[in-house]
């Protein structure tokens, strides 16, 4: 298990599971993951969306990734526990899962410049190729800087998703003291993590929080 690197704000479990962590530590599957913005509040019933919410204690909830990045969010609102999990990819991040996210933390009364946050392993500039249309669609973002994409020798356009992410998140008022991200890279870490693009199609790993 990889734990965020940020002491959380209020007693909790939390991390980034690996290919050798044991699966009955993990949640129960609680969503249908689509690649959208929806959050949900987290319930014993499937709900469709890409991230997960609760202020109950020890309900562990989490969200699936083989190269999207899970994020996961701990803050109080009215001086009581809330957490998030996100699942991020770049069409989430592009049609603004993180913000979206935020919004639900602020309108119960959350105070963003407090909220513990941490982005976990994914896809890393290193191998996250992609077309131009990806490109575009995250320019579209307020936040986006052009050191977000690299080029290979070849030409071909490679996106910083964590990178777009984190941008999202300072822009939208969030503490960089209270980040505790992992930049470690799906693709690169074969023996520790699972990659879709590598050619994991099945396997999944998590980001997951529980208030303790």
């Amino acid at each position: 298990m990889i734990i965020p690197q940020i002491p959380p704000p209020f007693p909790l479990a939390w991390g980034f599971s690996t290919k050798l962590d044991d699966s009955a530590d993990l949640p129960p599957v609680r969503l249908s993951q689509v690649h959208g913005c929806r959050i949900v509040g987290a319930s014993d019933v499937l709900q469709e969306g890409d991230g997960i919410w609760t202020m109950q204690p020890g309900l562990r909830i989490g969200v699936r990734v083989a190269d999207c990045v899970p994020i996961l969010l701990a803050g109080l609102v009215e001086k009581k526990p809330w957490i998030a999990a996100l699942h991020a990819g770049w069409r989430g991040a592009a049609a603004g899962i993180f913000r979206k996210s935020l919004e639900v933390f602020r309108a119960r009364g959350g105070d963003l410049s407090s909220l513990v946050w941490a982005l976990g392993p994914c896809i890393q500039p290193c191998h996250f190729e992609v077309g131009e249309e990806v490109i575009m669609a995250a320019r579209q973002n307020s936040a986006w800087h052009e050191g977000l994409v690299s080029f290979s020798p070849s030409g071909k356009p490679h996106l910083d998703l964590q990178g777009l992410l984190r941008a999202q998140g300072l822009s939208l008022g969030l503490a960089p003291t209270n980040e505790g991200s992992v930049p470690l890279c799906t693709v690169c870490e074969k023996e520790l993590l699972w990659s879709y693009r590598r050619g994991d199609r099945s396997e999944r790993q998590w980001g997951w929080i529980e208030i303790d």
